[in-house]
């Protein structure tokens, strides 16, 4: 969703509250082995404009659902995000939590995809793995396991 700064001027002291819903899945790329798919994200929250040093900052509510593989199974998962944030935007950067404004618009989009892939888990495991699951034991005596061991000779010499 894109803002521009006059907008954001204009409203901040009569409606500062930001409410739509984006689809942020155009930012998925192929070489995203995990994630493979994204709802359409939920955003809410307000902002504040500081006059003093032109920046911009949004205290925000990010909801979503991604779509993410077992990394046992490669099972699809559906993982709910329900996450706050602030995002804050300036012309002059002071800080690395600051993030630069281009001409005289603000697209959260990119940034918001950016905290759902630090917010997302870095794995996830399906609940029902453990229904498909078995282990086979097989125990050695201890000429089997001395037959086929590449570095039993080595044994024998200490």
């Amino acid at each position: 969703m894109k803002f521009s700064l006059q907008e954001l001027r204009k409203h901040q002291a009569t409606d500062n509250q930001i409410n739509f819903v984006t689809d942020c899945s155009s930012y998925l790329t192929p070489d995203m082995d995990d994630l493979v798919g994204l709802s359409l994200v939920q955003v809410s929250g307000t902002y504040h404009v500081h006059e003093v040093d032109n920046r911009y900052v949004f205290d925000l509510r990010i909801k979503c659902v991604c779509r993410m593989l077992c990394a046992i199974t490669l099972k699809e998962i559906s993982v709910p995000l329900d996450f706050e944030t602030t995002l804050e935007f300036a012309t002059k950067i002071e800080d690395d939590h600051t993030f630069p404004i281009d001409g005289t618009t603000i697209d959260l989009d990119p940034y918001i995809f950016a905290e759902i892939l630090v917010e997302k888990p870095m794995k996830v495991v399906s609940p029902d793995l453990s229904d498909d699951f078995s282990e086979d034991i097989v125990t050695l005596d201890a000429e089997e396991k001395l037959k086929d061991n590449p570095f039993s000779k080595l044994r024998n010499k200490l």
